[in-house]
């Protein structure tokens, strides 16, 4: 018995410490497998992922005697981008929202529009296979409010134009970072639902590619989406996204482009650079040109816009 106890009493300390060790090397195990085969995007939790951030800039320029000369001028950019995702097993619905409005005072001119967007984009997909959805998507385009040339002709206006995209294809999505989305046959209907930008026009003319004497044009094409996203530091995101649309009833040969980009250089909480360029081309749009011997003439052209702000910015 004297020999007994010792031995029993040594085999209870002992045992603990090999039953840890069991469950430390079990982690351990776990741990170097998941290391070793990576976490993909689609082994992400159930369920909503939403974001939002509100960007305000504002400038104001107010000159008195001033010998160098210039204008009393003030501006300001108001811009909203929000996500919201949802995910459940091998179902994904995919939302975001683009609004931007934006414009300026210059003395005492009547006041400029700088800015002006709507977009809402829905996509929801079913997995397939890894990483490829069979998906349907939904696009809405169009701007708050009326916009004028330099010659203080109106040329655009609320649904004037505006664009509804329909489509079915294939969504490749190998992270939450990177998506190509394909439709070989896409729906997509131009509304310019204001006469005064008909006026004067041939009954064969057309205006954002609707024909004198309509409100709509309905197109049938191929689209493309890509969107590529990615944190490059800590207060560093990037953001690329891009369109391709070819209408198969009419000049399929030329594509519409749409190709935007956003940086977002976070200084603290509250404020934030934001760098926003817009590249857009779209053979139905007649924009003012010239031809080599200096006659004006209207005819489709590549638009570029970058906005460069510092300001206010809320995360939602």
């Amino acid at each position: 018995m004297k020999r007994t106890l010792p031995l029993l009493l040594s085999l209870a300390s002992v045992l603990p410490v090999i039953g840890q060790n069991d469950v430390d090397k079990g982690a351990r195990d776990a741990s170097a497998a998941t290391m070793q085969t990576g976490a993909p995007a689609d082994t992400l939790p159930d369920g909503w992922k939403k974001s939002g951030i509100i960007n305000v800039n504002m400038t104001q320029v107010n000159l008195t005697n001033w010998a160098a000369g210039g204008f009393n001028t003030v501006s300001g950019i108001a811009m909203f981008n929000g996500t919201a995702n949802w995910k459940k097993g091998r179902k994904a619905w995919d939302n975001s929202l683009v609004l931007a409005f934006g414009g300026q005072q210059v003395a005492n001119l009547s006041p400029q529009k700088t800015d002006d967007r709507i977009e809402l984009n829905s996509k929801y997909g079913y997995e397939l296979k890894k990483h490829l959805y069979l998906a349907g998507v939904f696009q809405f385009k169009t701007q708050f409010t009326e916009g004028f040339n330099a010659e203080g002709q109106r040329i655009s206006n609320f649904m004037a134009p505006g664009y509804a995209l329909l489509g079915v294809g294939l969504d490749y999505r190998p992270n939450d970072n990177f998506t190509v989305f394909f439709s070989p046959a896409t729906a997509r209907m131009v509304v310019v639902n204001d006469d005064l930008l008909f006026e004067g026009l041939g009954p064969d003319d057309r205006v954002y590619g609707v024909k004198n004497g309509n409100t709509s044009e309905l197109e049938l094409g191929g689209y493309l989406r890509l969107q590529y996203k990615r944190e490059l530091a800590k207060n560093i995101t990037f953001l690329t996204r891009g369109d391709l649309f070819s209408n198969y009833l009419r000049n399929p040969q030329n594509i519409d482009v749409t190709w935007e980009t956003l940086w977002t250089f976070k200084v603290n909480e509250w404020f934030a650079a934001t760098l926003n360029t817009m590249l857009i081309y779209d053979h139905d749009t007649n924009l003012p040109k010239t031809d080599a011997e200096g006659i004006p003439y209207l005819g489709p052209a590549t638009q570029f816009k970058e906005t460069l702000g510092i300001g206010l910015s809320f995360k939602l």
